[in-house]
Formats: C-alpha cells, sequence, structure tokens
C-alpha cells in the first residue's frame, strides 16, 4: 500500500511544509491570549486543513496491492436433450452420462480445477448432477457453445462438451469454434453406426387447403440396419384415418435408404386440421417415437378470389398476375388504373362489386398522382368495413401524399413525400426467422436463401414500419441491413396487411428462373404471401397466438396477443390471463401476459409433457372483460431428438480440432481428463491484484476538509478569537 500524487514528491513536501508554516505563524500570537494548548490545538486543526487542501491539488492515489492463488475453471457442457435417452449398441447414453459425472476422474477436474456445469438443450441453465433430466426437446451445441465464450475470465481454460454430437436448433456449432479463445474438448456419447430404425423422416402439405380441394401430403419412410419388409404407412386426420397405404422397403443392413409415400388428403369442412403420418413400429428398432409426423393445415370454404389493382401497366403488375394466375386455388381479376384516373376491368364488372366478393386486395404501384381521392377513398372504405386483406406492391409511380388516404389500413407509415432509388437486396430478420412468409418450401428449394434472389428497387425515405408490425424482410445495400422496412407485415383486429415498400418485383420472377436454386421462388412466394392475408383473425378484437403449432419436448411455450377496443385501436395496459388444458380438460399450466405497448401482449409456459393442449385467454380492462380469446397447440409429437439415432463423431472431432482441443469417446473420458490436467494454464496461478483509488474523489476527503476548518471555527469562538 502507497499513496502516489501527480507532482514531484519535493513539491509536496514544500506544500505541506507551508501549510504548517502558515498555521503557526498565524497562531504565534492570539487575541486574546490562550493557553498553549490551545494555541497548538488551533494550529495543528488549521494545518490539517490546509495540508488536506493542497494535497488535493497534487490529486493524491492510494495504491493497494494484495497476492492470491487463483485455480484454473472448465466450462462443462452436458446436453440434456431427449436425444440422450436413446439406448444403442454401446449402452443407455443417459446413464453413460451420469457415470461420467459421478467417474474418479471427473473428481480429480473438481480437486484441480474449478468447474463449471451447465446443461444446454434449447437453452442453458446451472447443472446440478443430481437432479439432471434429460428432457430438453432440442439440441442448441452453437448457443451452448457461444454462452461460455462470451465469459471474459480469464480463468477460464477451456470448455468440456458431452454430447451424442446431433445438433437439432440454432446455428453451426464449427462457426463457434472456429471463432473460439478456447479450446473444446468433446466427449462423444453413444454409438456411431446405423441403429435397427424405421422413421418418418419427411412430411410435407400445404398450410392452408380449401374445403372439397384435394391437397398432397408427400412423407418419406426412413429405414437402417432392417431387413427388407413392409411397412404400413397412416395418414390421421384429427385422430382419424383417412388413408393407408403399405410400402415396400428394401434391405437397409448395409446402407439406409428412404422410401417416399404419396397421400390425398381432401378436406371435408373448414377449420383448422392436425394431419399425422406414421409407420408402424416394429419390435427390433431402437425407438418408436420418430415414426410419426404431423403438421396443421388451415382449411378455407372455397376458391380464393383475389382482385389486383395496378397504378398503370408496370412489368411488377404482370409478373404478380401472371404469379396468381398460375396457382389453380386463386381467382385473380386486375383492375387498371386509366391515364383519367379510373379503374377498369376486362369484363366491364365495377370494382365495387368485385371488392364485395375479393378475400384479399392487391395494389401495385397504386395510388399515383392521378388517382381521384374519391376513387381512393372507396377503396379505404370497402378495405375497412369488411375488413379486406390488403397487399401493398410500390411502385415508382406511387404517390406518398395519395398514400396517406390509405395508412390507417397498412403496416407502414408515409413518412417523408420525398423518394429516391436504390438498388437493395433482401435481408430476412433474424427474430422472425421461422414466419411462414420466410420460409419458401424446403423440400422444392432446398438451398434457397433470400441473399440468392436479384436486387429490387427502394426508396429509404419514404416508409417506416409501425409499433405493431413485424419487419420480416429489411434492406441490404453494399452489404450492410439498414432498419428500413422491406416486407412488413400486421395483424390487427379483423384482418391482416402486408407492405412490400419496394419495386421492380418482376426480377424475382424472370431473373431468378435462371437458376435452379430460385427459379419459382416468386410464384411459391406470393401464393404463400396472398393466403397467409386470407387467414381471418375470426373477427375477433382479441386474439392469442401460440408462437407456432407443434412444440418440441422440453421447450417453453411463448404466446402473443393483441387486444382493440371497440373502434379497434390499440387496449393498452389490460390485465391477460392464460389458461392452458390438456385436451382431456386437465389443469397443464397458467400465465399472466404482459404488455409491449400497442396493443400487444406477450408471455412464455414452462416446458410442458408430451400431447395435445387447448388454451384459453380472458382479457380484463378497467374491471370488465375486454374479450376471450382460445386456440390449441400441441407438445412432441415430432421430436427432431429422435430423428437421428446415431452419434456425429464428425462434428465433434471438428469442434475440438478446429477450436484446439481434443476429442474422446465416453469409454476414453479418463484419458482426455488426464490430457486436459497436463495443459499449460491448468496449473494454479498466483495474481497480484492492483487497485487504485483516487483520495480527491472521495466524499470523505471533503468532509474531513470541511470537518477540521469547521472545529477550529467552533473552538475560536466558544474560546472568544472572534
Amino acid at each position: 500500500m502507497h499513496v502516489s500524487f501527480h507532482a514531484s514528491l519535493l513539491l509536496v513536501l514544500a506544500a505541506v511544509s507551508a501549510s504548517i508554516a502558515l498555521s503557526y505563524y498565524v497562531y504565534r500570537h492570539t487575541v486574546p491570549v490562550v493557553l498553549p494548548w490551545q494555541r497548538r490545538l488551533l494550529t495543528a486543526l488549521r494545518a490539517s486543513a490546509f495540508t488536506l487542501a493542497l494535497l488535493a491539488l497534487f490529486e493524491p492515489m492510494l495504491v493497494l496491492t494484495a497476492h492470491e492463488e487463483q485455480r484454473p475453471s472448465l466450462a462443462v457442457l452436458v446436453d440434456a436433450s431427449l436425444s440422450m435417452t436413446h439406448t444403442d449398441r454401446s449402452g443407455d447414453r443417459s446413464q453413460q452420462v451420469r457415470t461420467l459425472l459421478r467417474s474418479g476422474e471427473f473428481a480429480r477436474l473438481e480437486r484441480e480445477a474449478e468447474l463449471r456445469l451447465i446443461r444446454f438443450s434449447h437453452d442453458t441453465a446451472p447443472l446440478h448432477p443430481d437432479s439432471l433430466a434429460f428432457t430438453g426437446g432440442a439440441t442448441d451445441i452453437a448457443g451452448a457453445l457461444q454462452s461460455v465464450l462470451r465469459d471474459p475470465s480469464p480463468s477460464l481454460q477451456g470448455a468440456v462438451l458431452i454430447t451424442d454430437g446431433n445438433a437439432t436448433a440454432g446455428s453451426n456449432p464449427l462457426y463457434a469454434a472456429e471463432r473460439s479463445r478456447l479450446p473444446l474438448f468433446t466427449v462423444g456419447v453413444g454409438d456411431t453406426s446405423e441403429q435397427r430404425d424405421l422413421s418418418l423422416s419427411r412430411l410435407l402439405v400445404n398450410a392452408v387447403g380449401y374445403a372439397g380441394s384435394s391437397i398432397p401430403v408427400d412423407a418419406a419412410v426412413r429405414a437402417s440396419g432392417l431387413p427388407a419388409s413392409a411397412v404400413t404407412v397412416t395418414l390421421n386426420e384429427e385422430g382419424r384415418m383417412v388413408e393407408q397405404r403399405t410400402v415396400q422397403l428394401p434391405s437397409t443392413t448395409a446402407m439406409p435408404a428412404e422410401v417416399p409415400v404419396q397421400f390425398t388428403y381432401t378436406p371435408s369442412g373448414d377449420g383448422t386440421k392436425k394431419l399425422t403420418v406414421s409407420a408402424a413400429p416394429r419390435r427390433d428398432e431402437v425407438t418408436e417415437k420418430n415414426n410419426a409426423r404431423s403438421a396443421m393445415v388451415k382449411v378455407l370454404k372455397s376458391k380464393m378470389k383475389v382482385s389486383v389493382i395496378a397504378g398503370a401497366p408496370s412489368p411488377d403488375a404482370a409478373a404478380v398476375m401472371q404469379s396468381l394466375n398460375s396457382d389453380p386455388d386463386l381467382d385473380a381479376a386486375l383492375f387498371l388504373q386509366s391515364p383519367s384516373g379510373e379503374l377498369k376491368e376486362r369484363g366491364a364488372r365495377p370494382l365495387s362489386a368485385a371488392l364485395s366478393e375479393t378475400d384479399v386486395l392487391v395494389l401495385v404501384g397504386y395510388p399515383t398522382a392521378a388517382t381521384p381521392v374519391s376513387v381512393l377513398q372507396s377503396v379505404a372504405e370497402a378495405v375497412r368495413d369488411r375488413p379486406l386483406p390488403l397487399l401493398l406492391i410500390a411502385g415508382r409511380q406511387t404517390d406518398p401524399q395519395r398514400l396517406k388516404v390509405l395508412e390507417p389500413l397498412l403496416p407502414v407509415s408515409v413518412v417523408s413525400a420525398r423518394t429516391d432509388e436504390q438498388s437493395v437486396l433482401a435481408a430476412p430478420a433474424a427474430r422472425h426467422r421461422t414466419h411462414v412468409l420466410l420460409q419458401p418450401d424446403a423440400a422444392r428449394f432446398p438451398s434457397f436463401t433470400w441473399e440468392k434472389l436479384p436486387p429490387v428497387y427502394a426508396s429509404f425515405q419514404t416508409f417506416a414500419a409501425k409499433n405493431e408490425a413485424q419487419t420480416l424482410l429489411s434492406v441490404r445495400i453494399q452489404g450492410i441491413t439498414l432498419q428500413n422496412p422491406l416486407l412488413a407485415v400486421r395483424s390487427a383486429g379483423r384482418a391482416r396487411a402486408a407492405a412490400f415498400t419496394g419495386y421492380g418485383l418482376f426480377r424475382w420472377k424472370t431473373l431468378a428462373a435462371g437458376s435452379d436454386e430460385t427459379r419459382g421462388v416468386f410464384d411459391v412466394w406470393l401464393s404463400s404471401v396472398v393466403r397467409w392475408l386470407a387467414v381471418r383473425e375470426e373477427n375477433r378484437r382479441f386474439s392469442v397466438t401460440p408462437e407456432k403449432e407443434s412444440f418440441a419436448q422440453g421447450e417453453p411455450v411463448p404466446f402473443t396477443a393483441q387486444l382493440y377496443n371497440e373502434s379497434f385501436e390499440p387496449l393498452e395496459n389490460a390485465d391477460i390471463e392464460l389458461t392452458i388444458r390438456t385436451a382431456g380438460g386437465g389443469p397443464a399450466s397458467s400465465v399472466s401476459l404482459r404488455p409491449l405497448g400497442s396493443g400487444r401482449y406477450t408471455g412464455v409456459s414452462p416446458a410442458l409433457p408430451q400431447g395435445e393442449y387447448l388454451f384459453t385467454a380472458a382479457a380484463l380492462s378497467g374491471g370488465d372483460t375486454a374479450g376471450t380469446a382460445g386456440g390449441r397447440f400441441s407438445v412432441g409429437d415430432q421430436s427432431l431428438e429422435f430423428a437421428e439415432t446415431k452419434m456425429n463423431r464428425t462434428l465433434l472431432q471438428q469442434l475440438a480440432e478446429r477450436s484446439g482441443g481434443m476429442y474422446a469417446d465416453a469409454a476414453d473420458f479418463p484419458g482426455l481428463a488426464e490430457a486436459i490436467l497436463a495443459r499449460d494454464g491448468m496449473s494454479v496461478q498466483e495474481r497480484t491484484l492492483v487497485s487504485e483509488h483516487e483520495l480527491w474523489r472521495l466524499p470523505w476527503y471533503l468532509a474531513a476538509i470541511v470537518t477540521l476548518f469547521g472545529t477550529e471555527w467552533f473552538l475560536r469562538k466558544r474560546w472568544g478569537m472572534l
């Protein structure tokens, strides 16, 4: 411990000496004369006060030094997902993990290093070995690694990853390993050979269908380690058998095989239907939990009618009409604005009659400066009164001032009348990556990404997303993603709305056709946008929806709600209680939704066991019921944790290699533990801790000066020296 100054020591000593000398001189003679001890006390008080005040000018610093021994630390990440419950040729994976955590080698690691035990699946949490449960519905290895890599502690010497290596969620963990400042020591649990297993590896079905119209259902059965045999595959709707097929599987003892199965599903009525495709289980397969997959289908009443209003003939309008007319379930009509501002269809049908029958209204480059305000107001009234789902596709000639008439109906606001033109790429929003409008058919476009689409044009100054809207696509220019919305959607009140603020969409249809990866993407995407818009919000002021319709086991269940008053204005600060029950009516969970602003609310239910669930929600505002809502979801129908039954040793070896660590099978963990303890940095380190305190900034320093001067003043007054 020592004190340092921002000046030479001689100067400091001179200042202190001067303050003492001045104090002595002042009290050398006093009026009235006081006793010597009184004079010496006053001299000491003033000298001390002067000294502290002068020292503050030299910024005194108190430096404290301490020495301590620091043990090295290791993060131990344990996979707690459902895939760790497999029993294969290596044995029960969960039991192998528990045995490893109780082993003598692991106990030695605990003695030599500070271990930070973490369990991970879809999220991470501290691990207590005695309460370890393998219930997670996803395996996010990358997320677990990133949670450790964010720790800046210099004592952290590496991470031990205990898992079967089957990542089912999150990004590619190899990216995290390449950027890791820490070595990763991976421990593989499970057997690397193909297991005797039968599974439903794929299920593809349209998200939206129509009553009385056939919907193709494409599935695939995967077999491994099994002899040639026939298997029965069944399609069920809400537990009722729709169709059954028998497929012949080849021998898969040498190599796995996948056999496609096709069904045709014709819904008899509208509503949300749950379809399940299952393969009959075999007694000798490793697990039966991957023999079925489910999907939800929203069934609409009839063929959808779409009205398209174009501000002028344009490539975008032509591309939109061609795509809509190529969909057999859509009936599209085009109304083209004439130079005088009139809207006419080829069949001379008036717009008002068409809007009364329309399911979705699409505006392409409309309105323009030539659009009569009266016509625009009639369109706005039709959209607002029915209400009518609306899709806006901006154009070069779109007039921002005219568009303000429609602004209350759109998910974007017109923030400026100025327009510019920039060539931009579409950048999907990470927080909405699972939204149906950002996921074209993965079977038809397996390698599609939005960055592969050609650029379109957008104005940076004209539009901004509203608070209650979701920005699904932003603009990217020169590799930088901006906040400007390119595609924004909103589910407010009784209808949905979407706005594509750019133009040049025809490029996504024509130029993208030159690549197998993007050919046909525009047609599929536009049809999905129209179908999403057509799904009504049940004409209710209060709606509650789960984040998705099917959740993995062990995964939390998030809910979002929207609440509006009688005028369909956002209703704030309501009390919303949500109750979840099993399909049989038994209680399962309850959630209080918290407000987010603009009539939006959110809440998360803890993970639920596998099964079907119903939920009901009630909103109270000012002591009155503002609305009720309900719905359904399922848990654990098609857990990805059971899709792959063998250990992914290759991934674990690559993680260790790219981070400078080591890999070992669970049986070889003793050797890995020895190698970890022998590495540099795993010995106890002595640390010197230095802390600096600026005395002149501390409150008590000023208080001491004031106290000394105050005491001197008090004594002078008491002894009659004032």
